[in-house]
């Protein structure tokens, strides 16, 4: 076997290695003494119990766990806070804040859940739901007795 220069020829019945690929039910951690400044994203669970300033786009479920301090903007399917957030959290099934929680900013989630204690100083809005815009009045849709009948509109 050299070490330097050819390489060993792959043998034909030898089963390939599958790649990895990462799914949704990894879980990263980001520890109490980290903190991170600028934007994440990605696929896959993420617990953070540091520090985040900037953007976290994610794809999966985000826990902000007890100590962590969030300046700026989550979005990921799920996300549940216990800790402290200043900024916008989008979540796209559905958010739940602990009794620990501190919001202050916007929230926008299909479904919504508040433990007794959680704290939010700021505006909530629940997407996921069709807004019905009032109907002008036009011709097609006036009463029968408004209608201008064929005859009236010659006459005029």
């Amino acid at each position: 076997m050299p070490l330097f220069g050819k390489k060993e020829k792959k043998k034909a019945n030898q089963p390939q290695r599958p790649k990895k690929v990462l799914s949704q039910n990894e879980t990263s951690y980001f520890g109490k003494n980290l903190m991170i400044k600028g934007r994440v994203s990605g696929n896959g669970n993420v617990i953070i119990m540091g520090g985040l300033e900037g953007e976290f786009d994610l794809r999966g479920r985000v826990k902000i766990a007890q100590p962590a301090k969030i300046k700026g903007e989550v979005k990921a399917d799920v996300i549940s806070v216990n800790g402290n957030v200043e900024g916008k959290l989008a979540a796209k099934q559905r958010l739940h804040l602990d009794q620990t929680a501190r919001i202050e900013g916007q929230m926008t989630t299909p479904k919504l859940s508040i433990t007794e204690g959680a704290s939010l100083n700021g505006e909530v809005t629940m997407s996921g739901r069709v807004k019905k815009e009032p109907v002008a009045a036009t011709e097609n849709t006036k009463p029968a007795h408004q209608k201008e009948r064929p005859s009236e509109s010659r006459q005029k």
